[in-house]
């Protein structure tokens, strides 16, 4: 028991910021520790989240520009979800981040 509750830690924490406990995408898709729902679930919020840095970056509020840019993580993050079978809803209507509203 004690396995899960460290490894759902892990998740939760991960979860408030994915991007400082994973480098790439990639490695969310070989993290041993996460089950498939954990890894779709940190994939969303990455998508999330870097569609918010994009919106920023059109409004003039970018950060300090260091890493991978955020549109092409976010392909990646794309990718990866694909990988896993999930599928984007083409029929959704965008909204201002271009998920569903």
């Amino acid at each position: 028991m004690a396995v899960a509750a460290t490894e759902n830690k892990r998740f939760e924490q991960a979860l408030t910021d994915v991007s400082a406990h994973f480098d790439r995408p990639e490695a969310v898709l070989g993290a041993a520790d996460l089950d498939h729902a954990q890894k779709v679930a940190l994939l969303k919020q990455w998508d999330h989240d870097l569609r918010l840095i994009l919106v920023a970056s059109e409004e003039n509020m970018t950060g300090d520009g260091r890493g991978t840019p955020p549109a092409e993580l976010l392909s990646r993050v794309r990718q990866a979800l694909v990988e896993l079978g999930v599928e984007q809803d083409k029929n959704a209507a965008p909204s201002k981040i271009g998920g569903s509203s």
